[in-house]
């Protein structure tokens, strides 16, 4: 096995372990708020952008204490049909930092623990 080779499988085994720890992370970050947040409603939105498969908006909303909270965030598709009919969309704030926040309905995704597994797993067959 030449270096280049070797080279490539330690790089494709690192980005692959690192696609795992930000896909853990953001599935630990929506757990960890869903389970000691406190829930809001979000007021109505007037538009949101689509970028591929990214929806984005600003979302307010008031907290229990008071606190008016104005935020640009994306969100998941789920919630598109919700937005355009205008219903009520409630996010899971946290108490002590409102600005982190999650949509009731959002689910963390395992996209990139997959396909971080999946780069690390390519990375040591293939390269």
């Amino acid at each position: 096995m030449n270096t280049k080779s070797l080279l490539y499988k330690a790089l494709g085994v690192i980005a692959g372990v690192a696609f795992v720890i930000a896909g853990l992370n953001q599935r630990s970050e929506i757990n960890r708020i869903k389970a000691s947040g406190k829930t809001a409603v979000v007021q109505p939105i007037d538009g949101y952008t689509k970028r591929k498969s990214t929806y984005t908006a600003e979302f307010t909303f008031v907290t229990d204490k008071g606190v008016t909270v104005t935020k640009k965030q994306s969100f998941p598709e789920a919630l598109v049909k919700d937005f355009e009919a205008r219903a009520p969309v409630n996010v899971v704030y946290n108490p002590d930092n409102p600005n982190e926040f999650v949509f009731e309905k959002e689910t963390p995704s395992w996209f990139l623990v997959i396909a971080g597994i999946g780069l690390a797993v390519g990375a040591l067959v293939f390269a």
